[in-house]
């Protein structure tokens, strides 16, 4: 057996565009990692606790929007918003265009490489970035709710979904073959309601409500329901109850 124990050495992975970009391929295109897609398990909770009426005609950008598991909950739920996905994996955007190719309310879904984009300013009625704020670094992130800005009429909405204080070194995995240790699903940051409200708004957003919640109690299946009886004892008991999951929601001032 040759030894190749020279090439292998722990250290935490320097994520860029690229290595970013040969993740979520990947991810999106292979079972079971696009079966457990946070959006494709739990979307449509979602898109409940936004608080938006699924029935009204809206101008929807799904930033972030990954193969294109949100679409797929509103077409389900018969919403009536009209839908441009926008990402940075070229292959989840090809995705998202197989499940909304003919579709009424399906606008288009494109990949982009930079910022900012070819959209006009000022014409999505909401942004939502489900899912995407913990996976930027300084830059990015930045760079994206300037661009969110830019897009939003004036009024408009942004939604905000990410774990709620999440410990990054629980999902890190290493590996054996270049010693490369990275959060399993490429997250970079750890975000609560305090700091995000905080960050969001220095970007000329107005924090309008948020909270932390528990996705996965909001089903009708056994875990679910096992999940809502033990909030409901801590809740009792006067302990902390640690809710893994976040929404907020921002508006970009009217003028």
């Amino acid at each position: 057996m040759l030894n190749n124990s020279q090439h292998f050495s722990e250290h935490e992975i320097k994520w860029d565009s690229e290595k970013i970009s040969r993740l979520w391929n990947y991810y999106s295109r292979t079972s079971p990692f696009s079966d457990v897609y946070f959006s494709n398990l739990f979307g449509h909770h979602m898109l409940r606790h936004s608080g938006l009426s699924l029935r009204q005609r809206l101008e929807v950008l799904d930033f972030g929007c990954g193969p294109g598991f949100i679409w797929k909950h509103l077409d389900r739920l018969g919403s009536r918003w009209e839908y441009t996905g926008l990402d940075f994996s070229a292959d989840s955007i090809n995705e998202v265009c197989k499940k909304g190719f003919g579709k009424k309310y399906f606008q288009g879904a494109y990949h982009i490489s930079s910022l900012p984009t070819n959209l006009p300013s000022s014409h999505f009625d909401v942004v939502l970035l489900f899912e995407v704020v913990e996976h930027l670094n300084d830059v990015d992130l930045l760079g994206i709710l300037e661009e969110v800005f830019r897009l939003l009429k004036y009024g408009g909405v942004l939604i905000i979904t990410t774990p709620n204080e999440e410990n990054l070194n629980n999902s890190k995995k290493l590996c054996p073959e270049c010693g490369a240790i990275f959060h399993e699903w490429q997250h970079l940051r750890s975000w609560s309601i305090a700091s995000l409200s905080k960050y969001v708004s220095k970007q000329g957003f107005v924090i309008r409500k948020a909270k932390t919640l528990d996705f996965a109690a909001d089903g009708l299946g056994f875990v679910s329901f096992l999940k809502k009886i033990r909030y409901i004892t801590l809740k009792l008991l006067n302990k902390p109850r640690n809710y893994p999951h976040m929404i907020a929601v921002f508006q970009k001032p009217q003028s």
